[in-house]
């Protein structure tokens, strides 16, 4: 990592946990951290950091330059009340929280959640002998939304339920002859039926890969390119779309996954007639039932068209009119 200044986080509260300099933490409910940053905070040049960073375990990491956050792993997750081991022999980190086990190495994107293999949002890295990751691999598995406000220098972390899901990701590429692929396929971790939840992300690993191959084999050069997104994901419902290029030409695709009747939906599944006609109507021609996804707030967005000049369509918001769901999607998707 180049970055020319950095901010060191101090952090100060009730709870006294190890470090050069003391980071603390204040666990405000079992659910929620605090780590409440003093005004002034020290600035280091890069021609300072090997003078300085012993006096640095611990503490939370701020770069100003790329607006990234970095946390010490095993202070944060400790004091959360999960655990962290280190293997010596296989230089592996395993942390435990709530039922999602996560096993990394430091400098690598490649890891298991669960058992799974997944790619984390971003390695996690050794600084002065701590490891630290990025809030992002954090609030995708444990925390959800990590909260970092500039100006007060105020972090706080929000746990996930336990009994919502987690949609992970696992990046898989292929290439034959002028023709290649990198592809975003999901990994559900947390179903009640784990055996649902093996299928499940077998079966996405199997399409995707076909849908990849599939590419390959056509003719000339090309690359595809599709990023995973999630919206809404609780222990009813999973929505998931894809959105990138094959070629030149934009790619958007969907999945539904209702984990009750562990089956795949459209919309047709879903809404009232009178619903399902006005969303027709919004979409206009080309669009099918399936072509949709719902997000984490309970919008629903209609995946438009395959040029570049179609936008999707943010179709129902939270607040005025609401769709009718049919009664068996009603518990999912009411506010």
């Amino acid at each position: 990592m180049t970055i020319k200044k950095l901010t060191v986080i101090a952090a100060a509260g009730a709870i006294l946990l190890a470090g050069a300099i003391g980071l603390s933490m204040n666990l405000t409910n079992p659910n929620e951290m605090e780590m409440e940053v003093p005004e002034t905070h020290q600035e280091l040049e890069q021609e300072d950091t090997s003078k300085t960073l012993k006096d640095m375990e611990n503490i939370p990491l701020y770069y100003d330059e790329t607006e990234k956050l970095l946390l010490p792993l095993r202070n944060v997750m400790e004091g959360l009340g999960g655990t962290v081991t280190w293997n010596k022999e296989t230089k592996m980190t395993e942390v435990s929280y709530r039922g999602r086990t996560l096993v990394l190495r430091a400098g690598e994107k490649d890891a298991l959640l669960n058992g799974y293999a997944v790619t984390l949002p971003e390695a996690a890295e050794i600084i002065n002998g701590c490891l630290y990751a990025d809030e992002k691999l954090i609030s995708a598995y444990y925390t959800g939304d990590v909260d970092f406000n500039v100006e007060t220098r105020h972090v706080t972390l929000q746990a996930k339920d336990n009994t919502t899901p987690v949609a992970a990701k696992k990046e898989i590429s292929g290439e034959k002859g002028e023709r290649a692929y990198t592809i975003e396929v999901p990994v559900i971790i947390g179903l009640n039926d784990s055996k649902y939840e093996a299928s499940l992300n077998d079966r996405n690993l199997q399409e995707m890969q076909a849908y990849g191959d599939a590419f390959l084999e056509e003719d000339g050069e090309g690359l595809l390119q599709l990023k995973l997104c999630t919206g809404l994901c609780n222990k009813l419902f999973v929505s998931l779309w894809w959105e990138g290029s094959s070629g030149d030409k934009p790619v958007k695709l969907a999945e539904n996954i209702d984990l009750l009747s562990q089956k795949t939906v459209t919309l047709a599944d879903m809404l009232s007639e009178t619903s399902l006609e006005k969303v027709r109507s919004a979409a206009g021609e080309g669009w099918t039932e399936d072509r949709f996804c719902l997000t984490a707030e309970g919008g629903l967005v209609l995946l438009k068209g395959s040029n570049e000049n179609s936008q999707n369509l943010y179709y129902w918001t939270t607040e005025g009119e609401q769709p009718e769901w049919k009664s068996s999607y009603q518990a999912a998707f009411s506010n």
